[in-house]
């Protein structure tokens, strides 16, 4: 009874001895499969197989590599970004694994942690990527928009700016604005208390944004805004508004919480912002966005949300659109490169936008919008529309 009891304890040690070996990742025959299925595009089967392997133990900086590589042919750049990071970290001297991580932020349209990363590259290949470290002249954007209203005492407005974008190093970034604002408006007359005067109003706008990138994942960015705006006075008010913010992203989110604070109007305001965007997909197939505002004037807080989505539509088509709600006598957004201080105090709005990529550096932006505003002299409820365009080109 004895004996028996051994050998079956002896047979029951050897099968679980050899199920172990079997289920044990062998390195060589894993990385030649890889290998094969790399030169044969097999994506799909190269990323099924390696997350296979990555399951059962066996990780290595080539094997990240190959699943960086399928992520990106397989449109997920995000994931992409797991697999060459942990490459990289294993090795900070490997180019193949630095040049994937540029190529997945680029995809997710970050091209700050792209530049820095790509410091370390050779030319060869910081080039074609438009990332060389310094560029007077990186981005050129024209904007144009116009505005029209029910409200017969708000005639019709518009709305013009230009931006230039330089990259001073692959950590330092400047944006400067600069924009004109006009409408015509009526203004009470006590004289003629049923009809009013009209007036036009003028608003002259200069903004200028640092972007410091810190390290891939945190950016730091300051921002200086300076308005010339005439509503209706002897004389034209100069405003000033500054701006700090951080912001953090990991490969399916970012977040960025920043803070304004100036003089509009002769009137001290402050605004604290949250804002936050998803890659449900890994990918700008499919992205949300949303911000959390409050601003503070005059003694009061006016709280301020938008919610919004957007996606791919073609290979150069993105659409995008958003609802916002909150009653506001001021609102900065973008950080600071729109600030809208407004006669009449902004309720709530919508807008949908079409991306159109038409060539490399040129990208077209047309925009349609409508807003709910409540009329500053007899306290009425009105709408507003507004079309808009915008072309920008990158070098």
């Amino acid at each position: 009874m004895k004996t028996r009891i051994l050998c079956l304890l002896g047979w029951l040690m050897l099968g679980l001895g050899l199920q172990a070996r079997a289920q044990q990742p062998d390195f060589q025959a894993t990385d030649s499969l890889i290998h094969a299925l790399a030169g044969q595009y097999r994506w799909a089967e190269l990323d099924s197989v390696g997350r296979a392997q990555l399951r059962l133990g066996l990780d290595y900086p080539a094997l990240r590599r190959r699943l960086g590589q399928a992520a990106l042919a397989l449109d997920q750049p995000a994931l992409a970004l797991r697999h060459y990071g942990r490459a990289l970290r294993e090795n900070p001297l490997d180019t193949i694994a630095r040049y994937g991580l540029t190529l997945a932020y680029l995809e997710l349209n970050q091209p700050g942690p792209a530049a820095l990363l790509a410091r370390n590259l050779p030319d060869s290949l910081r080039r074609p990527l438009h990332l060389m470290g310094f560029r007077p002249v990186a981005r050129v954007e024209l904007e144009a928009s116009g505005q029209q209203t029910e409200n017969i005492h708000r005639g019709g407005a518009g709305f013009v700016r230009l931006g230039v974008s330089s990259r001073l190093s692959p950590r330092l970034t400047l944006t400067q604005n600069v924009s004109h604002f006009g409408q015509d408006i009526d203004l009470p007359d006590p004289r003629r208390p049923r009809f009013g005067e009209r007036y036009a109003v003028r608003q002259n706008q200069y903004h200028a944004l640092l972007q410091v990138q810190l390290a891939p994942r945190w950016r730091a960015l300051l921002a200086y805004h300076s308005l010339a705006s005439d509503f209706g006075r002897p004389r034209t008010t100069p405003d000033h508004l500054g701006y700090a913010a951080l912001a953090y992203a990991r490969p399916y989110w970012t977040a960025q919480a920043g803070y304004y604070f100036g003089t509009l109007t002769d009137t001290a305001r402050q605004q604290a912002d949250l804002r936050l965007t998803v890659y449900p997909l890994g990918n700008l197939r499919l992205y949300g966005f949303g911000r959390a505002s409050v601003v503070r004037s005059g003694g009061r807080s006016f709280p301020n949300g938008v919610l919004g989505v957007g996606g791919r539509l073609h290979r150069r088509v993105w659409a995008e659109a958003y609802g916002g709600l909150g009653q506001v006598p001021v609102l900065a957004e973008l950080d600071g490169t729109y600030v809208y201080n407004l006669f009449d105090a902004l309720r709530q709005r919508g807008s949908a936008s079409l991306l159109i990529l038409l060539s490399r550096p040129l990208l077209l932006r047309l925009s349609y919008g409508a807003e709910q505003r409540r009329d500053g002299i007899d306290g009425r409820t009105y709408s507003l529309y507004s079309l808009s365009t915008a072309l920008a080109w990158t070098w």
